[in-house]
């Protein structure tokens, strides 16, 4: 009798080392870069990426109607002063909107602009100083510009002008550049960093 539970005990054996190896067998394409290489480099699309399509860019854009929560000032080109005036500041320039504009202007402005906005930061040539840069202006040289134009002069920069290098800062996100703007005027009315 005892040879029958014997039988179903290799028969449970048999089957739990099949259904193991079919498992591995599975996953053998994790192993072998020559099997199954369509799954393992296969072109993946997010949302709202742009991707190529028969030598076109085509957005992937929200349906049609819908409106943005945080519209984005329309990109206004380097030359077009009217049009950057236009550009209204929607953030007032309070005090905590002046100490974000501080910190940011400490990471990606004093450098050449300077601590004061005088232009004369560690990589900039003025007076003794002698930095890569030439032509840093200070900032005192934008006072009679609107924020709309200091906005979108930080945005697209103005590399592309006879005799200047400020490069475009679009990686700093919208709201943020409005606090620079606002504490570039906090300098530009003689506050102190």
């Amino acid at each position: 009798m005892s040879r029958p539970s014997t039988r179903r005990g290799s028969h449970v054996l048999f089957g739990v080392l099949l259904i193991l190896m079919s498992g591995s067998v599975a996953c053998w394409e994790q192993w072998s870069e020559s099997w199954f290489p369509q799954m393992k480099w296969q072109k993946a699309v997010q949302a709202f990426e742009r991707v190529q399509h028969e030598g076109r860019v085509a957005p992937f854009t929200p349906p049609e109607g819908t409106v943005p929560i945080d519209p984005a000032p329309p990109i206004v080109g380097r030359t077009d002063v009217a049009a950057a005036a236009l550009l209204e500041n929607p953030i007032p320039a309070d005090f905590k909107s002046v100490a974000r504009g501080q910190e940011l202007y400490g990471i990606f402005c004093e450098t050449c602009h300077g601590a004061t906005g005088m232009g004369d930061g560690p990589v900039s040539i003025a007076g003794d100083r002698q930095g890569p840069f030439v032509g840093v202006w200070p900032l005192g040289t934008a006072t009679g510009q609107s924020d709309g134009y200091i906005y979108n002069l930080i945005r697209v920069g103005n590399g592309g002008a006879p005799g200047y290098r400020m490069p475009s800062y679009k990686h700093i996100p919208d709201l943020d550049r409005w606090h620079l703007v606002n504490y570039v005027r906090y300098l530009q009315q003689g506050g102190q960093p």
